[in-house]
């Protein structure tokens, strides 16, 4: 990875408390992305998928998917803080499955939780903002749904985010088995769509 271009570089975790804090507070609009985890998953999707964004093409969508309502920022200088952290997440994201693909970790696999169940809720949140980040393109993702084999890839993905009523039949060991398989998935769905990372 680029260490010496400071717009690749992954945020530090004061850093990302600092993105999760505003996030979660009441200045962005009802429906933002409202957690790190699920920003995380969104950009993933976006980072791993078949199109390539610029970066009005999924900034806005961030906030609202309708790209209507906007975050009630303090201050301009808070507006380009937040942008930045932002757009940092991103380019590290990318830079990552440009040289590293088979490196790649989940949000929710490299931060701490201080129970189960909000490791659970970390994991639910990651694959929500990964199916929303799908949709910014969903035609462009449709071959590799009509592709039987591949389109396993996303199975855990769809489970996991209780989009369906898959979850409710899912055991504790099941889920904390899909759970294990979504870092792999990822990988394998770069590899689907850019022909490099682990098969």
């Amino acid at each position: 990875m680029n260490s010496s271009d400071p717009s690749m570089q992954p945020l530090s975790l004061d850093e990302l408390t600092l993105l999760e804090n505003f996030l979660v507070s009441e200045q962005t609009p009802p429906d933002a992305l409202s957690s790190l985890e699920m920003l995380d998953g969104y950009m993933t999707a976006a980072a791993v998928g078949p199109q390539v964004f610029d970066v009005d093409d999924w900034y806005a969508s961030i906030w609202d998917q309708e790209k209507q309502l906007k975050p009630e920022f303090d201050s301009a200088e808070e507006a380009d803080i937040i942008g930045e952290l932002i757009v940092r997440h991103n380019n590290s994201l990318t830079q990552l499955f440009a040289d590293e693909p088979e490196s790649y970790l989940p949000l929710f696999e490299r931060v701490g939780y201080e129970s189960n169940d909000e490791r659970k809720l970390a994991v639910e949140e990651w694959t929500m903002g990964f199916i929303i980040g799908m949709e910014l393109a969903y035609d462009a993702w449709k071959p590799m749904f009509d592709d039987e084999e591949a389109a396993v890839l996303s199975m855990a993905i769809f489970m996991l985010s209780k989009v369906s009523d898959d979850f409710n039949h899912l055991t504790e060991r099941e889920i904390a088995e899909l759970t294990d398989t979504l870092g792999e998935s990822v990988i394998r769905i770069y590899s689907f769509w850019h022909g490099s990372g682990e098969e």
